[in-house]
């Protein structure tokens, strides 16, 4: 999805009010994640909020996480939910009118 888009705009100011900073936004790169069964089979726009470290050793046997990067993470996605709750008609027209454009 471009980064330009409502719905990461929407994301990224979600995330800033919960943690009190902007995060780092990076495209998609791939990996094993079904993301084009989401986005180009279904059309449905997705993002991906991962919860780790450079350092982390994912997919690896060593593979481990901090309590911090997991609190942290906890917080970002439950602040993402509660903003999607709290959305109004409003803000809905006008991402969905931006999204198809």
């Amino acid at each position: 999805m471009d980064p330009g888009n409502a719905w990461v705009q929407w994301a990224v100011r979600s995330v800033k009010q919960t943690t009190g900073r902007a995060p780092i936004l990076l495209p998609n790169l791939g990996g094993t994640l079904p993301n084009d069964a989401f986005a180009d089979i279904l059309g449905m726009p997705t993002l991906w909020v991962p919860h780790s470290y450079p350092g982390c050793s994912q997919h690896a046997p060593n593979e481990h996480l901090l309590g911090p990067v997991v609190r942290e993470g906890l917080r970002i996605m439950a602040g993402l939910f509660w903003d999607l709750g709290e959305r109004n008609e409003r803000d809905e027209r006008a991402i969905t009118r931006r999204a198809a454009r």
